[in-house]
């Protein structure tokens, strides 16, 4: 007795035109390359803004913190300058510029995004790997400890030395607040980004995260929000604690000004990574992986992700809101 086989035919689903070596402008972008155009751009942004601001005010007035008008907006433009330029040469807006010109990224691209025949070097480029990610976070997260922990050794040395100051109260008040706000950034990544990335897809049984090019975009807005928090120790620091409340955050030096770039930015970065990780579990479990059989740490990982979706927010909004009574003179 015969049997009727179907065979179905396949459909030829047409491809963009490879132009160039998989990867296009990605094979010429890495840390190094964020590092320099990041600083380039933010020197750029701090003069032009600064040369706005003296000839639509002749650089004469003051404003209400007794600083030279349009400090503030010098400072913060430098800050939004460092992250589109680090962003940009990381090559974070490459897809995005190839979407609109229409150019979308071949299978071969896609590949190499992914840290295909990159060696040791897809550590330092922006990859789609989730496994790279989560090395990426662990890095940043032993890094962020590692300078939490050397401030903390400052405030213990401070405190030790009793016959003598070894910082002034204003710098010790700044190390205090800037220890907090970096061992808490630490603990907030520590489990839903290193071990989230790395173990989640693998436990779900899927092969990748849900999206992987956001997965990228979410490690190194982290690292880019990292050296605006830490460089307010060179501007005077966050003398009213990590909590940054009001009146005492407005009325604190231009330090203060990448504390709050730094949290709107890490919003950003924790919003894409939790919208991500709670794609990744609930669309892309594997077949037969029902709510009962879903591992105890996967719940947990999207819990953390819920709460940072809900929460941080508003924590962001708060900032703007703050930076722009700075910037704009407004009265939030």
């Amino acid at each position: 007795m015969s049997t009727a086989v179907a065979v179905h035919e396949q459909k030829h689903v047409p491809q963009p035109r490879q132009v160039g070596k998989p990867g296009g402008f990605l094979r010429r972008t890495n840390a190094v390359t964020a590092l320099v155009s990041g600083v380039v751009l933010a020197a750029l942004f701090y003069v032009v803004t600064g040369a706005i601001v003296n000839a639509v005010t002749g650089g004469g007035q003051q404003n209400n913190l007794a600083l030279p008008e349009g400090l503030q907006a010098q400072i913060t433009m430098m800050y939004v300058g460092w992250i589109l330029g680090f962003m940009g040469g990381i090559g974070a807006f490459a897809g995005p510029i190839r979407w609109f010109l229409g150019h979308d990224l071949t299978h071969a691209d896609a590949e190499y995004m992914a840290g295909k025949d990159m060696g040791r070097k897809k550590f330092w480029k922006y990859t789609t790997d989730h496994k790279v990610v989560g090395i990426q976070y662990l890095v940043v997260m032993l890094v962020l400890f590692g300078f939490g922990g050397l401030l903390a050794m400052l405030i213990r040395t401070e405190l030790g030395v009793t016959w003598a100051e070894v910082f002034n109260p204003n710098f010790y008040n700044s190390l205090i607040g800037t220890h907090g706000i970096v061992m808490i950034i630490a603990m907030i990544i520590a489990v839903s980004g290193p071990l989230g990335n790395f173990i989640v897809p693998l436990m779900c049984g899927a092969r990748d995260m849900a999206f992987p090019r956001l997965n990228a975009l979410s490690i190194w807005l982290l690292v880019a929000a990292v050296p605006p928090l830490i460089s307010n120790l060179l501007m005077g620091g966050i003398r009213d604690g990590w909590t940054a409340y009001q009146p005492l955050a407005n009325q604190a030096p231009v330090g203060m000004i990448g504390y709050q770039i730094c949290i709107i930015v890490f919003a950003f970065s924790t919003g894409i990574a939790s919208v991500n990780l709670i794609t990744t579990i609930v669309a892309m479990r594997a077949r037969g992986m029902t709510w009962s059989r879903v591992p105890i740490f996967v719940y947990g990982v999207m819990g953390s992700a819920i709460m940072g979706l809900v929460w941080f927010p508003m924590y962001q909004y708060s900032q703007i809101l703050a930076l722009s009574d700075r910037v704009l003179q407004t009265s939030f």
